[in-house]
């Protein structure tokens, strides 16, 4: 049986819209039905059959063209592949989408999906395929009637052109090399993690195909040791690492390092301080504010998620276990959650219900809070039928803000008056895009939505986390910003993400798995150097269709556990003896890693955005501590005390940069030490200059 999907023709859609609907079983087609009857693929079970798409962009010329779920699988002539994507969605988005998508549907018709257009609406279908004379749309928009409105400039011959060829040519949607790409992974099952590696590589090389861009070639193995062990550990690798993976002739060396990192604790602790941050943004010392956020308190949340991933927890389960939480901050660490997303130190519903959103469904619901949001597609009923979910949270971290007049039965909040519209009004508990939720007595309503969020038919849990960790490891999301799916943001890479999603919940969930598959592509493992010669034009483009790696700078964790590593010292203090503001709750004044934090933050919506300045500079320049002894250096020395000069300046090199140094690196240090009052003070001033480099500050 073949597996239907939706055709969906807006610039501006995530690929996904029908998924946000809520689901009804529809076994007939193997998939699920939406509310409004269209058949969507419970997890794009295509096995073989079914189109997904693919997203093609000319970049240089700024189109961007949304993946599509294809409605039939017939071949399409090659000179028809790219009408819809080059030719007529940039028409549609710019010219009539705003009065006929989302929100508005001016005279009932919905331009954003192949179905909505072929039903029409008061006048009757769109579209007829294949005839454009006897479409409805094609008459207004061929007599200027559409778009409406003096106002609104009309669509010139050329754009009336390739309207009226597309319907003419039956409408085509996807080309057969895209259905390729589509029906490498049948979604159904977990796949082996090189599978679905190359399952991305083949979405991302399409899409630089379509392009006109070449992606870069592969880093050396110096540079991807360095890379994914910064990435999974949060530190530099040790030395003795560093020889080892170096020196292997092993052609799986790379795979069995990301294997041997996932293993570790540390990889736990590092995706748990990435979701701390996440949750609780480090404060900039740019910003003037540094110290008011209850930063300390969160260490303990991140610990918390590190501790159950390291634990064989899948995210689904520790999702859960965050929002369902019951208790006092001490006995369960994850109730700091509520403390961190809520208000004056304890939790709303509303601001709760917009950080779910935001971090566990990629969604912004920020601006529904007051009134209906006409760019995303919310309204506010929405938005408050979410947050009614978690207004009979007890517990002494929760302090509940339902407005006055609020409605005391279960399952229901008010409207607060400082809403711009329906102030007071009482809104029922309801899913996002599904139904009311019928509470009974004082339920707690926090367990059923955590069940509804994290079921596999969900679309937004899993693509919400899966879109959170390509932007960890890439800089940029498949959608940016990474809490904003919706219809006029589209994915750049629609059938990546949809792959990726089906892999993440065919596989119950495992954040391992996840990360194992990503790290092991090739986008992952290419160089962050252009090829000689790329114009600006290209490196940009190049970055952002994951043709090339970018820089990055280390986090403020990660290069104070670095510090730690290169220097030996697990108890490291780079306090600048300045005196401590107010920290947070519970956060000691003075603490050496709060300090670092508030120095050292970057910006975690752009790690690519260099912006330390001269505090940050000062600290690594002159601190006493950076200047002094390494104890690494020391037992290194000790270990061995017949070491040449060479030896030693290799081994600081790879205990900081994780490669060895170039011949004339090896002059100048040897010229160093040997015009020394003292070899091991010498020793100590290389190493001082090798963190102060930026090859030391950024993940290349």
């Amino acid at each position: 049986m073949k597996n239907l999907g939706v055709t969906v023709l807006s610039f501006g859609l995530r690929g996904e819209t029908l998924l946000r609907r809520p689901f009804v079983a529809d076994d007939r087609y193997g998939g699920s039905r939406a509310a409004d009857g269209c058949v969507v693929p419970e997890r794009d079970c295509s096995g073989g059959e079914g189109v997904m798409g693919v997203v093609r962009s000319v970049v240089g010329a700024g189109v961007l063209a949304v993946g599509l779920l294809a409605t039939a699988t017939s071949p399409v002539a090659a000179a028809e592949e790219s009408l819809l994507e080059r030719d007529v969605l940039p028409i549609l988005t710019k010219n009539c989408l705003g009065c006929h998508g989302g929100l508005k549907k001016e005279g009932g018709l919905d331009l954003r999906t192949m179905p909505a257009m072929l039903k029409g609406g008061e006048s009757g279908p769109a579209i007829e395929k294949g005839h454009a004379d006897r479409s409805e749309l094609w008459k207004q928009i061929a007599s200027d009637n559409m778009p409406a409105g003096d106002d609104r400039e009309k669509l010139s011959a050329a754009d009336k052109a390739k309207i009226k060829h597309w319907i003419n040519a039956g409408m085509p949607t996807v080309s057969e090399r895209q259905k390729d790409v589509e029906t490498v992974l049948p979604a159904a099952k977990r796949h082996e993690p090189r599978q679905v590696a190359e399952a991305i590589d083949l979405h991302i090389s399409r899409f630089l195909d379509q392009a006109g861009l070449k992606p870069v070639g592969p880093s050396d193995d110096a540079a991807f040791l360095r890379r994914v062990t910064l990435d999974l550990s949060g530190r530099v690798p040790t030395a003795e690492e560093a020889t080892t993976f170096l020196d292997s002739k092993d052609p799986d060396r790379r795979a069995k390092l990301i294997d041997a990192l996932l293993d570790r604790p540390d990889f736990g602790k590092q995706f748990g301080r990435t979701w701390r941050d996440w949750v609780c943004p480090p404060e900039l010392p740019s910003n003037g504010n540094a110290g008011t956020q209850p930063y300390g308190q969160a260490r303990a949340f991140g610990d918390w998620i590190g501790k159950k991933l390291t634990e064989g927890k899948s995210w689904a389960q520790i999702t859960r276990e965050i929002l369902t939480v019951k208790g006092e901050i001490g006995k369960n660490p994850q109730v700091i959650f509520y403390a961190l997303v809520g208000q004056g130190g304890g939790t709303s519903a509303d601001g709760t219900s917009r950080a779910v959103a935001s971090l566990f469904m990629g969604v912004q619901l920020q601006c529904a809070r007051c009134h209906d949001d006409p760019y995303r597609d919310w309204s506010q009923r929405e938005h408050w039928g979410l947050a009614a979910f978690f207004g009979r949270a007890q517990g002494d971290f929760t302090k509940i803000e339902t407005g006055k007049g609020a409605s005391k039965k279960p399952g229901e909040i008010a409207i607060p008056g400082s809403a711009f519209k329906n102030s007071g009004q009482t809104i029922k508990a309801a899913f996002l895009r599904g139904p009311e939720y019928e509470a009974k007595g004082t339920d707690d309503l926090r367990p059923p939505f955590a069940k509804w969020l994290t079921a596999k038919d969900n679309a937004f849990f899993a693509r919400s986390l899966v879109n959170r960790t390509w932007f960890y490891l890439f800089s940029r999301g498949i959608v940016n910003p990474i809490d904003d799916f919706r219809e006029l943001n589209p994915p750049s890479h629609p059938g990546l993400i949809r792959m990726l999603s089906n892999e993440f919940v065919a596989a119950d969930f495992d954040v391992k798995h996840l990360f194992r598959c990503l790290c092991n592509s090739q986008a992952y493992q290419r160089t962050t150097r252009f090829a000689s010669g790329a114009d600006d034009r290209d490196r940009s483009a190049l970055t952002t269709a994951f043709g090339r790696m970018p820089m990055r700078l280390m986090t403020a964790d990660v290069l104070f556990d670095s510090l730690k590593r290169a220097y030996g010292d697990e108890k490291l203090d780079l306090r600048t003896g300045i005196k401590d503001s107010t920290v947070g709750m519970a956060a000691p004044v003075g603490d050496p890693w709060l300090e670092f934090q508030r120095r050292f933050g970057i910006n975690e919506e752009d790690a690519t955005d260099f912006t330390h300045g001269v505090a940050q500079m000062l600290t690594m320049i002159n601190h006493p501590r950076l200047q002094a002894r390494s104890k690494a250096l020391e037992a290194f020395l000790k270990k061995n005390p017949d070491a040449g000069v060479d030896r030693v300046v290799e081994w600081l090199y790879l205990s900081t940069l994780s490669r060895r140094p170039v011949p004339e690196e090896v002059s100048e240090a040897l010229e160093f030490v040997e015009t020394a009052t003292d070899a091991n003070t010498a020793y100590d001033g290389v190493l001082w200059m090798l963190v102060n480099r930026s090859e030391f500050l950024l993940i290349r």
